[in-house]
């Protein structure tokens, strides 16, 4: 398992320090959950965003091998 650092205002802070280790353990995983979804969620948006590119590249006439030409050309 590895750390992060979040900053928290200074009345979550002041809780946590007060909290007992089981609603830590409790908070961290809660937090680990839902931190794993949110990016998750933005990479699997990424990868749509992606696709939803190439497809409109490819409606467009943009073929690979015209692709690969642009990509090799000298400017």
């Amino acid at each position: 398992m590895d750390r992060v650092v979040l900053e928290v205002d200074d009345s979550s802070a002041k809780k946590w320090r007060y909290a007992s280790q089981e609603k830590k353990s409790q908070l961290n995983n809660t937090i680990n959950r839902t931190l794993k979804k949110a990016l998750d969620k933005d990479e699997d948006d990424f990868w749509r965003f992606l696709d939803r590119v190439g497809k409109k590249a490819e409606e467009n006439g943009l073929t690979e091998e015209r692709s690969d030409k642009l990509l090799n050309e000298d400017f």
